[in-house]
């Protein structure tokens, strides 16, 4: 919450609002003995023997007084880090920071955020009392939980709430040992106090061996380990199969990661359904949270005097090196048993050589792997035969009742004719019908008339993959809200209290989470574009580019930085995303682009044809805009679920939110800029619609490709220029400016033929390009040595 400077006097630290840019420095952790003997500094400098702190760590830097004297670097799970020291430092001997002056300088700032932390709390309470089944303060051990369980306690009764923690059965010794302390410690402060356990019935390392291990790609650990064995605690402490309404406190702090950052401080039904989270020190920052459990005399967790930043499993597919060097060479036991079982991924991927194997671990290349490859093939499998006219899934060796996932998605009737059952199934209003065959090791699943309908081939692959690859994780139930589904060794649905609400589909893209794990894509996968990145396709929250912050930013231009007219604080970040994949931002900094007084000066003649050009970019640059132009058919009605479903087709490694998100935001940028017309309003003469909205009320329930009323000649010459670049591709033919499913005139404006060609006739008269169009001849030359920018460029001169 507040800015940070060095006190350098005190070897200490400043929080105040009233810091100067050029003097504030990221938040710091206080580093003790142990970490600097861990990195052998004593060898260097004299230190003193002491529990508290001796100077301070920002990233691998660390600082003495406000003076950096070495940084760490090279760290590994198997690689001892490196020491470098600053030659200027002028200390020789070092003194513990003085704890009792760091918190009375402190004071006032520390007594402002726990107050303010504590109202929040407080707001919480009355605002959710009676509105849900239970109040809980998550407990981890780490720091941040400590925060947390400290405040609540001061503001609310424990009778009040119940704490729980969440053990994965990967945590940490001293972890294990800092919660025994907390619970004692409670206990004897409040008699009343209680710490239920929530635990797994199941060993890590049992699920490490049968799911593979957890990467960054497929985090099913945290769904499994964490939060259905949470989900599940609350169900036997309230004694009910209905998933229990629950507001938590939690530790979750903005500064931890840039996905965090983005959260909201109290998440209504955001993660999880009936669960609330609370976020008092949501905008509390590193050193902060270290000044409360100073102030507070809060043990802390040992793991924070060794060295770690945070406090979580032994192995960590997110863990840094620093951290994975630190855990390994503490608690060897700890992290042997689990990288063993990367070591046999490794080797089933085919390395032979403990070399091999160590460089694939010590790279992170493990934390990587996205799908099945490494693990060992069960025979369960699910292969698509067609989507149109007919949806037909065959499905070898399922582990679970496609009836079950079926009725999930929703309501049908069936009956059985010699062996094949047949029935009818009522999906969104509309009646479908289906056959299953049966045999001893496949079920092969048909689905009559889903021409057009990608909601449902998603949904449809979502039940069969889940029929073929359930490992009875629990992950579904735990997303549940009716209570309707249990797993525990088997799968079972009360279809009395089902509401068909699918948040059992909806666990992961592929429908199941563990599957998802373990499926390995066979045949290759259509690379839609050589140069985009899909990493960084949820960049919008839900805001799309609108036409007013378009006309502010041409109006502005550098000065637009930092002042932002009509942004609102998360609206930045959208609107700065959107405008450098239309190329007008640069790529690294806060800065108009070279583009930018090109595309300026046309959108001052001719705002439309600008915001085609911005279209042409963001169809090359932006993830989202990149697949729905070349998978979102003309002329076509879609739903809202439609293009979502398409575009996990398209992004098949990413999660539903991750999609639905940027999504929402391309629906919301069509409908407030003149690239969508909305049918609720009249047309313009001229337009540039590349979609068209039906409106119900305030909410956009249908989507149409539609073509433009026309295609700007300076769109055109920098659409074909970005695409000659791309492929390297300049003498072609009228035809291969028409191929679906790649950008051209047709995927991105909706171009034909008979709009083309005089076009095309246009550009060559403008000697931008050459078209040989008579005699029946169709070629295009481009010139190889003129840029997108330089054909945009040349055209603009011209119009």
């Amino acid at each position: 919450m507040f800015k940070v400077k060095w006190d350098a006097q005190n070897n200490g630290i400043i929080l105040s609002d009233n810091i100067p840019d050029e003097e504030a420095i990221p938040a710091p952790r206080p580093v003790y003995l142990q970490e600097l003997q861990i990195l052998e500094v004593n060898k260097k400098y004299c230190l003193p023997k002491t529990d508290k702190p001796i100077c301070w760590n920002i990233d691998a830097r660390y600082y003495y007084k406000g003076q950096p004297f070495f940084e760490r670097r090279g760290a590994g799970i198997y690689t001892k880090p490196t020491v470098v020291y600053n030659d200027g430092f002028t200390f020789t001997n070092l003194e513990e920071v003085d704890i009792d002056k760091l918190l009375k300088i402190n004071r006032e700032a520390i007594e402002t955020i726990e107050n303010e932390a504590m109202d929040f709390i407080l707001g919480c309470y009355d605002a959710f009392k009676g509105k849900v089944d239970d109040f809980v303060v998550a407990f981890s051990g780490g720091k941040d939980s400590q925060v947390i369980l400290d405040l609540v306690t001061r503001v609310l009764p424990v009778e009040s709430f119940k704490a729980v923690f969440q053990d994965t059965d990967m945590e940490l010794p001293c972890t294990y040992d800092i919660v025994a302390y907390t619970e004692e410690d409670y206990k004897y402060r409040f008699p009343h106090f209680k710490l239920y356990h929530a635990e797994s019935d199941r060993k890590a390392i049992d699920l490490w061996k049968q799911y593979g291990p957890p990467s960054r790609m497929n985090r099913w650990c945290c769904a499994v380990m964490k939060t259905t064995v949470f989900r599940r605690t609350m169900k036997e402490i309230h004694n009910t199969d209905i998933q229990p309404k629950v507001a938590v406190f939690e530790g979750v702090r903005a500064d931890e990661s840039t996905r965090r950052e983005a959260y909201e401080r109290i998440g209504v039904n955001v993660k999880h359904p009936n669960l609330i989270n609370c976020r008092a020190i949501f905008r509390w920052n590193n050193a902060e949270i270290f000044l409360y459990l100073f102030a507070r005399d809060i043990e802390l967790n040992p793991a924070y005097r060794m060295g770690l930043n945070r406090v979580g499993c032994g192995v960590c597919p997110f863990a840094s090196d620093w951290s994975e060097y630190l855990i390994r060479r503490i608690y060897p036991d700890i992290s042997k048993k689990y990288v063993e079982v990367i070591e046999e991924m490794a080797r089933n991927l085919g390395l032979n050589s403990n070399e091999k194997i160590n460089n694939y671990i010590s790279s992170n290349n493990w934390k990587k792997n996205a799908g099945g490859r490494g693990l060992i093939p069960d025979g369960s499998r699910v292969d698509l035969i067609s989507k149109e006219p007919n949806f037909e899934c065959v499905v070898t060796q399922p582990k679970s009742d496609w009836r079950i996932w079926l009725f999930a998605l929703c309501q049908y009737v069936s009956r059985e004719e010699n062996g094949i059952v047949k029935g009818e199934m009522n999906y969104n209003g509309e009646l479908y019908r289906f056959s299953v065959e049966e045999k001893e090791n496949t079920v092969r699943f048909i689905v009559e008339g889903t021409v057009n309908k990608p909601a449902l081939h998603g949904m449809l692959s979502r039940v069969l993959t889940k029929t073929a690859g359930c490992e009875v994780c629990g992950v579904c139930e735990a997303e549940c809200p009716t209570g309707a589904l249990t797993v525990r060794n088997k799968v079972e649905i009360n279809k009395n209290m089902c509401v068909h609400c699918h948040k059992c589909l909806e666990v992961s893209s592929r429908g199941c989470i563990i599957a998802h794990r373990k499926q390995i894509n066979e045949g290759g996968m259509l690379v839609k574009s050589a140069n985009l990145r899909t990493s960084g396709i949820d960049r919008y929250s839900t805001f799309g580019l609108r036409d007013e912050w378009v006309d502010v930013f041409f109006d502005k231009g550098n000065d637009w930085f930092g002042t932002y007219p009509n942004l609102g604080s998360k609206m930045i970040p959208a609107a700065k995303n959107w405008l450098r994949e239309a190329e007008l931002i640069d790529e690294k900094e806060n800065k108009i682009s070279d583009k930018f007084d090109m595309v300026k000066g046309l959108y001052n003649r001719n705002k439309l044809a600008a915001w085609q050009i911005i279209w042409v970019g963001l169809a090359y640059n932006s993830a989202i805009v990149n697949s729905f132009v070349k998978s979102i058919k003309q002329e076509i009605p879609y739903t809202r679920d439609d293009i979502v479903a398409i575009m996990k087709e398209d992004f098949p490694t990413l999660n539903d939110n991750t999609i639905k998100n940027p999504t929402n935001a391309l629906i919301t940028m069509l409908r407030y800029s003149p690239l969508g017309y909305c049918t609720n309003m009249q047309t313009e003469a001229q337009n540039i619609y590349v979609a068209e909205l039906q409106m119900a009320g305030n909410s956009t329930k249908g989507i149409r490709r539609i073509s433009p009323g026309y295609v700007s000649i300076p769109a055109l010459a920098y659409l074909l220029y970005k695409g000659a670049k791309e492929t390297n591709y300049y003498d072609i033919i009228v035809s291969d400016l028409l191929i679906p499913e790649v950008l051209n005139p047709y995927t991105v404006f909706g171009m034909t033929t008979m709009n083309l060609i005089p076009a095309l006739k246009a550009l060559t008269q403008m000697g931008v390009l050459t078209a040989d169009l008579t005699g029946g001849l169709e070629n295009v030359h481009l010139n190889k040595d003129m840029s997108p920018d330089d054909a945009l460029a040349a055209v603009i001169k011209r119009v």
